[in-house]
């Protein structure tokens, strides 16, 4: 009899029949899928809204709870967030082919595929923390050039507008940087946790999956953003709802976008009937 922690590769064909770095082939797809994702993923917490609203709040709570951290706070989160987003994939598959499931294995991530997982995490922390350093600096010293020059020069507005321009070319450049960051960590949860490969090639596979359908990536990144920032109305207890929603996106974008053999109940049955002449 399999054991639990195996449980949530039971129904998922690709974990038996591809060993390490023999992944499926990556999908392109449409713009009209980054609105499919989230569309299945509203689909997945109606399911079990229950499980995922009680899940989605502890989640919530640890992450605030490292946040009160003095000074690592910041950093400790960041490395949560592949982590806890690869107990949430394990949880979307299991709702999706009606396995049992209960909270704590919204929280697998911390001792099935740690390694991969936690590696994701360092990656992520280190690529947020560079793009932090290297707006900081950009802004910081456009922000000096600008004092300097109405300072040297006696017009205050040309200062004022040197510096406002160069803050706003040092949020474009960390916006534009954060891309193929989300991009690379996006799929790399439940590819380390459902094929059992390093960091390295998760994230790999996740950016080339994002590239290759970067209109639909776009408009999901797009949508999820939207949401994040429409939970600032409701204090923040919209996130319960959306955490899970984003989950199962996740989860859906990942089938979609690799090709992955289907449950052998999902398959179609060869044909019987004999062949005429």
């Amino acid at each position: 009899m399999p054991g639990r922690q195996n449980r949530h590769q039971r129904h998922a064909p690709w974990q038996d029949t591809h060993v390490p770095e023999q992944l499926p082939s990556i999908r392109h797809v449409g713009v009209g899928h980054g609105v499919q994702w989230i569309s299945e993923g509203w689909s997945l917490f109606m399911r079990r809204p229950g499980l995922w609203l009680v899940t989605a709040l502890l989640q919530t709570l640890l992450i605030l709870l490292v946040l009160l951290v003095p000074l690592l706070g910041q950093v400790g989160a960041h490395l949560l967030m592949p982590i806890l987003s690869a107990g949430l994939m394990v949880v979307a598959h299991r709702v999706e082919y009606d396995e049992p499931v209960a909270v704590a294995d919204a929280f697998t991530g911390f001792k099935e595929h740690a390694p991969a997982v936690v590696n994701v995490g360092v990656w992520y922390m280190l690529g947020w923390m560079l793009i932090v350093a290297l707006g900081l600096l950009l802004g910081g010293g456009a922000a000096l050039s600008g004092m300097a020059v109405g300072m040297e020069t006696h017009y205050e507005w040309l200062g004022m507008i040197i510096s406002v321009l160069g803050i706003i070319l040092a949020v474009t450049i960390s916006l534009l940087l954060v891309l193929p960051l989300v991009m690379s960590v996006w799929l790399a949860p439940p590819l380390a946790v459902f094929h059992d490969i390093p960091a390295m090639t998760a994230m790999k596979q996740s950016f080339l999956a994002s590239w290759r359908s970067l209109p639909a990536f776009v408009v999901a990144f797009f949508l999820v953003a939207l949401m994040l920032f429409l939970t600032a109305l409701t204090m923040g207890l919209a996130l319960l709802v959306v955490v899970p929603v984003m989950a199962g996106a996740t989860y859906t974008a990942y089938r979609d976008l690799f090709e992955l053999t289907p449950p052998v109940n999902e398959q179609p049955a060869a044909s019987t009937e004999p062949l005429n002449g």
